[in-house]
């Protein structure tokens, strides 16, 4: 005995109406349907592993980010700016006429 295609042993208990559209359509349609909703199917993953792959690579950069905030408020004395003071006598700076001059050069002491 061949099973019945509309029975429950086949499709279940929970079986999906089918809308008239797909009813009307020929064998032909209903396979370039099935073609069309894989393809879209198949984009969408790819979208989906793209964007995935997009959010990685920015939850690294901004784990990168946070390091470098957590290095820079951890240790500031790493960062300091050096400048060196040089006492000119009285009449070392009268003479200067604002030319550029070697700093080593001009340094007494």
């Amino acid at each position: 005995k061949m099973a019945d295609l509309e029975g429950n042993d086949v499709w279940g208990a929970e079986a999906v109406e089918l809308d008239d559209e797909i009813l009307a359509m020929s064998t032909d349609e209903v396979r370039q349907r099935i073609t069309l909703l894989e393809n879209e199917i198949r984009i969408m993953r790819s979208d989906m592993q793209r964007i995935t792959h997009e959010t990685k690579q920015q939850e690294e950069k901004i784990a990168e980010n946070n390091e470098k905030i957590k290095m820079n408020k951890s240790l500031p004395w790493l960062v300091s700016n050096v400048v060196e003071i040089l006492d000119l006598d009285d009449e070392e700076a009268e003479t200067q006429d604002g030319g550029a001059q070697h700093a080593d050069a001009s340094r007494t002491g």
